[in-house]
């Protein structure tokens, strides 16, 4: 766990511990929902990069004399924005992780003191 330095290597790991009905440690839960959400700065930053240029090409659509609305459909037409929702979607699926990989810290806890694994 310790080499795991992004987001998607951290749940590519855990997905293969979970596929292969492996089970993993609290710590290590705990320890991969911490990682996320040091890291989780890193893709919201991207997010706003993201935001901006795709903003940036309305913009230029707007200063060219098209409508709004033509602006952004031209906008959402873009390979620039599709990776901008993707990383929405990506941001949404790390936090979401970050909160199951709490509990699961939890319940696997729970589940060790009462002796269940």
């Amino acid at each position: 766990m310790e080499n795991l330095t992004t987001p998607d290597s951290i749940i590519e790991y855990l997905k293969e511990k979970v596929e292969q009905r492996i089970p993993i440690a609290p710590t290590v839960w705990l320890n991969a929902a911490q990682k996320l959400n040091v890291l989780l700065g890193n893709e919201n930053d991207r997010e706003a990069e993201l935001f901006q240029s795709t903003r940036k090409i309305m913009i230029a659509g707007i200063e060219e004399g098209k409508s709004v609305a033509e602006s952004k459909a031209r906008m959402e037409a873009t390979d620039l924005y599709k990776e901008y929702n993707k990383q929405k979607a990506k941001i949404s699926q790390i936090e979401e992780f970050i909160r199951l990989a709490k509990a699961q810290s939890r319940v696997r806890n729970e589940e060790y003191k009462a002796g269940s694994l």
